[in-house]
């Protein structure tokens, strides 16, 4: 993608993921289906994450 390691460093996870799915989409890829990156809301909740 172009990043230097110390900006890979520097960037949260969702900061990646979402210059991932760009980068993907730039490049013939599909969008992923939200900003949940794929994960259903069951596994969400199993996960202990909530506000989504």
């Amino acid at each position: 993608m172009g990043f230097t390691p110390i900006q890979i460093d520097q960037m949260s996870i969702w900061e990646f993921m979402a210059c991932r799915d760009g980068w993907d989409v730039a490049h013939g890829g599909q969008a992923s289906g939200g900003s949940r990156g794929g994960f259903s809301d069951e596994w969400m909740r199993e996960n202990g994450i909530e506000g989504f």
